[in-house]
């Protein structure tokens, strides 16, 4: 039932979109014809601010449809991951896709066009997770096809784009921007009716424990890897070199201090997810919730295959990983490329710093930056939050994060500037300040104290000189 409200009030918006620039384009034309012409380019100047937005949007959608990207991953090139794709189609009681694509974001979905089914992959997960949570994963996406999900015929795909395109850059326009979200309302009712009906897939296919999991690694697992493409992938990114990238996420992920962060991440960024009822997704915590109070499967056992899926990306050449991640250049090693690009990409962050000094009148200077900080003036220098959704919590603790490694940046940059210190890779957090008597110094454990509590402003800053930073 809501599956059809759906679809008329779909209908309903185009029907709605003609009929006010037909309306009021039939207004003016009258008007003109009378010899009103100010009232006649009034009306038409609404005709053109209210019906022409969405009639500009559907001539995008009409010129736009679905294109397989990224690195194709085939049989031939790999076999294994074809196997557990084809098992877990066979569990699902669905055919599988034709057609299975690597992409560098940290998502998987699947979409039919002409009868050819198709599997996009995030890179992020294969990297990052153990064979039995990527079964989960290919098991939720093959749940679709199960479902029915994916057939969505060019129409309306077009039409779905044309909404989404109307409710995100022309949301001033009132009833039109409403019947968008109403739709949006009536049509998030369905889309976690499919969420669920995957997840159910997943757990019968892959086993409750590793469903579990796999939901709750997906929000670590995604912040991880913005955080290796900022703070790593970048450096090859300054010294146009290519080091090995999988490699890399890899160590990252398996650094002790990361594997206790992304640990404690999991609960946290499940308990504070935002609820909306236009969300197309249940909740997380809903989600796992659900998954272990699941019928155990007569199918599959809760044992979780903890082999690493990386290894399911066997026959992908590295110059198509540095595709995905747009980086290009001749080979490296990564402790080669901290030394090399390290002391730029150290530069570039100081710099940021000392912007937002300027712009919050704090100061570009490290002792007038520590000086806002023992004020109070966090916040001062990073602004209002750009998404309203974040709590007050939130967004203090990615202030706190962010001014951490600005700081820290600032701190090292100078060191490097002045000789004092060499900068050396560190999976962990950041760089390693190795200064001339081979002590090591971690910049963003030396500052973070300042920028969590004021009271530790004047006890950092003596830590500060006490290494050599200069006009603190």
């Amino acid at each position: 039932m809501r599956a059809a409200l759906a679809l008329a009030m779909l209908a309903g918006f185009f029907v709605l979109a003609v009929a006010v620039f037909a309306g009021f384009g039939g207004v003016a034309v009258t008007l003109f014809q009378r010899g009103e012409v100010e009232g006649g380019a009034l009306v038409a100047c609404l005709a053109l601010v209210l019906g022409g937005p969405p009639l500009v949007a559907m001539a995008i959608a009409v010129w736009v449809s679905p294109k397989p990207e990224g690195v194709a991953l085939t049989r031939e090139t790999h076999p294994a991951l074809w196997q557990h794709v084809d098992e877990l189609a066979r569990i699902a009681g669905t055919r599988g896709p034709d057609d299975i694509r690597l992409v560098a974001h940290a998502n998987a979905s699947v979409w039919e066009r002409h009868g050819t089914r198709y599997l996009e992959l995030g890179l992020p997960f294969v990297a990052g997770m153990c064979v039995g949570e990527l079964r989960s994963v290919l098991a939720h996406e093959l749940g679709h096809f199960g479902g029915g999900h994916t057939k969505t015929s060019a129409l309306t795909y077009r039409a779905l784009l044309t909404l989404r395109l109307t409710a995100q850059r022309f949301d001033t326009l009132g009833l039109l921007y409403a019947w968008a979200r109403l739709y949006a309302l009536v049509a998030a009712s369905e889309s976690r009716k499919h969420e669920q009906f995957a997840d159910e897939v997943a757990v019968a296919a892959a086993g409750r424990e590793a469903a579990a999991r796999a939901m709750l690694r997906i929000g670590p697992i995604s912040e991880a890897w913005d955080d290796y493409l900022q703070w790593y992938v970048s450096l090859a990114a300054h010294a146009g070199r290519t080091p090995p990238l999988l490699d890399g996420f890899r160590s990252y992920l398996d650094h002790p201090r990361r594997v206790h962060r992304l640990r404690e991440l999991e609960p946290v960024l499940a308990e504070q997810e935002p609820v909306s009822v236009f969300d197309s997704h249940p909740p997380v915590r809903e989600r796992v919730a659900a998954m272990r109070s699941a019928r155990p499967s007569s199918v599959v056992a809760d044992a979780v295959d903890e082999r690493p899926a990386r290894a399911l990306l066997e026959g992908t050449a590295p110059e198509e990983v540095a595709d995905l991640v747009r980086v290009s250049g001749p080979p490296v090693s990564w402790e080669e490329l901290a030394t090399t690009a390290g002391p730029a990409l150290l530069r570039w962050n100081a710099e940021k710093l000392r912007h937002a000094g300027r712009v919050s009148r704090i100061g570009d200077s490290l002792a007038a930056v520590l000086t806002g900080l023992e004020q109070g003036r966090l916040h001062d220098l990073t602004g209002r939050p750009v998404d309203a959704s974040l709590t007050t919590e939130q967004v203090h603790d990615a202030a706190v994060r962010a001014v951490t490694e600005l700081l820290a940046c600032a701190v090292a940059d100078q060191l490097v500037s002045a000789d004092r210190a060499t900068p050396e890779l560190n999976w962990g957090g950041m760089f390693v300040l190795r200064l001339p008597d081979g002590a090591a110094v971690y910049p963003d454990d030396l500052v973070a104290p300042a920028v969590r509590d004021a009271n530790q402003v004047a006890l950092v800053r003596q830590r500060l000189r006490a290494i050599g930073v200069d006009g603190v």
